[in-house]
């Protein structure tokens, strides 16, 4: 059997050239070093973006890729040259022994007998004002008309084809040729019904059956825009979009299989991780339908672009999101579970608050906790449900001035208490008595004073959410914590400046060993970036990395320093890794659990003594409280 060979790596077989191409996308394409010649009939075309390179083969080789057999004369064995083997060589044409037996396989369209069509729509690499992107409705209605005039002329262009077959065979198939030819003429249009907008909304309607948002106009307000060669006041809405909440569920329960998971009683606490807990047995709703829906809140911001400079924050949105906790945990975390509730612009919750945003969901869950019958397959069903945790951001979710949304602990008390039990705990009784102070104050500098205090800044929307405890169920995201601008990137970057300035280690060392470390093909894409000099001696917390690629740093530390005598430091960095695996580990054991506080604590008193001049951040004394608000037999 004929097989394609890889000859940038020399290791890889392929029965096909997608097997082949896939290959390189995913092993090799990454690289920064990355460079491919196509080298089909001395093909000279030279990439160094994979998709092109992907593209020019659709396109230019089309009937290699559509057979996905090698030319005769293909290099299937292994190369004789060892030093080849095992390592990425960029410089060797990708198809470099393809025979020139098979030029003929390079045909054009006209050869293989197919309509001759404008070179708007064969155009191999067509420009991006060419083909209209369908971000509006023009661009939808054009390339519908496009699609349905070529597949009039390819319609045609079949129909003299056989024809002429036919007249080259008159005397025995009148009858046959009738009947093709009837059968070509009754060709269903499958574009017929997406001919109109209304046709094309009906019809997305009907498949996909998609929850409309709607718009919640939060205030107006009056600004000048530019009509013609003068600037006329208007009057514009600040709002946001909401999607119903129970709409959304109703959508989410057409699915039979996710229907049938989410109205199964759960069992035990390691499949669901919630119902063994005390307030999930003391919860008014859950106590007495254990089948209820568990309504997990997100929020966060993001940036639609890639802006620099002073633009960084121009296009930020402000996104909540949900997901169910009746949902098995190792489906929860797909992006299918994850559903869109609310979207808004944070300068427009900036001048109206987010109380708006929290109103309007404040109204479903309410409908949801007294009970909403929804239309499923099976028929009607009576739904249940309640939020048991908003999760995000501290800047996102934060309602106080203080450093701790769990405790009313000081600067101070942080820097030297590292035991949970040091500080006095907040309360939900405690929070409503304390914002019915600051409501109540007569006077600003009385109402700013105990909100000082009180580490209060006003009464939260949260707690009006049926049966919701504010303090219990606002964990702390540990993402946040721990990767994103958190405790590894500080820590590491505190450990990381010692060694190189104590001489145990050199930077540009540290950063050939991270480059060339080999990852695998699903970590390659989250490869942590070198970390330069000016970003080490920065005063900030900050490593430059994302998320993804500081789970890889953590993973890969171990190794890169394995080259420096073990010292207290190095163990310090293995700590921090422990800690990080015991966290985000989908499954742990009560002792395990138990060792994670004794390790914390140890952490943080380690850290003030290898680091006295550094200050304990907030984000490391919320490692203490991830105990009973993170793990379910503590907080659930």
């Amino acid at each position: 059997m004929a097989r394609w060979r890889c000859v940038i790596f020399f290791v890889f077989v392929a029965l096909t050239l997608k097997s082949l191409l896939s290959h390189i996308n995913t092993a090799h394409s990454r690289s920064p070093d990355f460079r491919v010649i196509c080298g089909i009939d001395g093909c000279t075309a030279e990439y160094r973006v994979f998709n092109s390179f992907y593209y020019h083969i659709r396109h230019t080789h089309a009937l290699y890729f559509t057979t996905g057999q090698p030319p005769t004369g293909w290099m299937t064995s292994a190369t004789s040259d060892i030093s080849r083997v095992g390592s990425e060589h960029f410089d060797i044409p990708v198809f470099s022994d393809c025979a020139t037996e098979t030029r003929g396989m390079q045909r054009t369209i006209s050869e293989v007998n197919t309509p001759v069509i404008s070179n708007k729509m064969l155009n191999p690499e067509p420009t991006c004002h060419q083909i209209p992107h369908p971000k509006n409705q023009r661009s939808v209605n054009s390339i519908v008309s496009e699609v349905q005039q070529y597949q009039t002329v390819l319609l045609n262009t079949l129909r003299d084809t056989m024809k002429r077959i036919f007249e080259r065979h008159s005397d025995s198939v009148e009858q046959l040729q009738e009947e093709v030819l009837a059968t070509l003429d009754n060709f269903h249009d499958p574009f017929s019904l997406m001919a109109t907008t209304y046709m094309q909304d009906s019809t997305i309607q009907k498949l996909f059956n998609p929850v409309k948002p709607e718009e919640v106009v939060m205030s107006q307000r009056v600004c000048r825009v530019k009509k013609g060669q003068s600037r006329v006041l208007v009057i514009k809405n600040r709002s946001f979009y909401y999607i119903s909440l129970v709409k959304s569920l109703e959508q989410l329960l057409s699915n039979s299989r996710i229907f049938d998971m989410i109205h199964t009683t759960p069992q035990s606490c390691h499949k669901d991780g919630m119902i063994d807990g005390s307030l999930f047995k003391s919860h008014p709703l859950f106590s007495v339908k254990p089948s209820a829906l568990q309504i997990i809140l997100y929020t966060d911001e993001i940036e639609i672009c890639n802006p620099l400079g002073s633009h960084a924050s121009v296009n930020k949105l402000l996104m909540v999101y949900y997901t169910l906790g009746n949902i098995n945990p190792k489906f929860r975390s797909k992006l299918a579970a994850i559903r869109l509730l609310a979207i808004a612009k944070p300068d427009d919750i900036d001048k109206c608050g987010v109380d708006f945003v929290l109103q309007r969901i404040d109204e479903d869950l309410k409908l949801l906790y007294n009970g909403v019958t929804i239309q499923t397959q099976s028929g009607g069903f009576e739904l249940f449900g309640a939020v048991v945790s908003v999760c995000g951001d501290t800047l996102g979710v934060g309602f106080a001035y203080s450093k701790c949304r769990h405790c009313e602990c000081t600067f101070e008390e942080m820097q030297i208490n590292f035991n949970e039990e040091s500080f006095t705990k907040r309360t939900m009784e405690k929070h409503i008595r304390q914002c019915h102070e600051i409501q109540k104050a007569c006077t600003d500098f009385l109402k700013s004073a105990l909100k000082t205090t009180y580490g209060i800044n006003r009464r939260s929307k949260l707690v009006d959410f049926p049966a919701f405890d504010l303090i219990r169920q606002t964990p702390q995201d540990i993402m946040h914590i721990i990767t994103h601008q958190g405790v590894a990137p500080m820590e590491i970057k505190c450990v990381l400046k010692y060694l190189v300035l104590s001489g145990q280690m050199e930077l540009d060392v540290f950063n050939s060993a991270m480059q060339s470390f080999p990852l695998s093909p699903v970590d390659v894409r989250d490869k942590p970036c070198p970390i330069s000099v000016s970003t080490l001696a920065s005063n900030d917390n900050k490593l430059k990395q994302s998320s993804g690629q500081m789970l890889i740093l953590l993973k890969i530390m171990p190794f890169l320093l394995n080259t420096i005598e073990k010292n207290e430091y190095v163990q310090f960095v293995l700590d921090l890794i422990e800690i990080v695996q015991i966290l985000f580990a989908p499954v742990l054991s009560v002792q395990t659990v138990l060792r994670l506080r004794c390790l914390i604590e140890q952490h943080l008193k380690v850290f003030k003594q290898l680091f006295p001049k550094n200050n304990i951040i907030p984000k490391q004394h919320y490692l203490l409280h991830l105990l009973p608000k993170f793990f379910p037999w503590a907080l659930w």
